[in-house]
């Protein structure tokens, strides 16, 4: 009988499937959604770039599940919202997180500009977003809400574009004035 010097691989599907999740994950918050391709996930993931159309029908299948994870980290972030006594505070204390970080804010508003050409991702802007007026409606209508929803995504957008950050007592102000006698 003759036995192989070489030790025979063990197939793990699921393995290399969870690979090139975690591989596109990381590459969506170091490089931005938009600059992930098949390729660099397969290097990043150490699998064969056939592999990344193998699990997954195309790039947007493939991200859209790679986000889901990030998404829960979202989830979180909200839920915290109904626990607290002063939504707005927690709102300017979520954009501060966010601009501590320009190059994960950059690449995730680039996420937010690239779901209008790509309807599958749009799930996962949409809930959140949706969550985020629907607990300030709680306090003030809900076209107040969303107009407090526009003021965050300006000033992430700002900072970004300007490599600047407004100061939190600045960000919270503009909310609490943009709220003004509805609360």
């Amino acid at each position: 009988m003759y036995i192989s010097a070489m030790a025979k691989r063990t197939r793990d599907p699921e393995g290399r499937r969870k690979k090139i999740l975690q591989a596109a994950g990381e590459l969506i918050e170091e490089i931005g959604i938009s600059a992930v391709t098949h390729r660099k996930v397969a290097e990043r993931a150490r699998v064969p770039l056939g592999s990344t159309t193998q699990y997954f029908k195309s790039l947007t299948d493939m991200l859209a599940e790679a986000l889901t994870g990030l998404e829960e980290e979202r989830e979180e972030k909200l839920a915290e919202l109904n626990e607290v006594d002063d939504p707005v505070g927690l709102v300017a204390d979520m954009v501060m997180e966010s601009l501590a970080d320009l190059k994960r804010t950059r690449n995730e508003m680039s996420f937010a500009l690239l779901y209008t050409t790509h309807p599958k991702l749009r799930r996962f802007i949409v809930p959140g977003d949706a969550a985020l007026v629907e607990r300030l409606s709680r306090n003030i209508p809900e076209a107040t809400g969303r107009a407090v929803l526009a003021y965050c995504y300006g000033v992430l957008f700002q900072a970004v574009v300007q490599d600047t950050v407004a100061p939190r007592e600045e960000i919270e102000e503009a909310l609490r004035r943009l709220i003004g006698d509805s609360a």
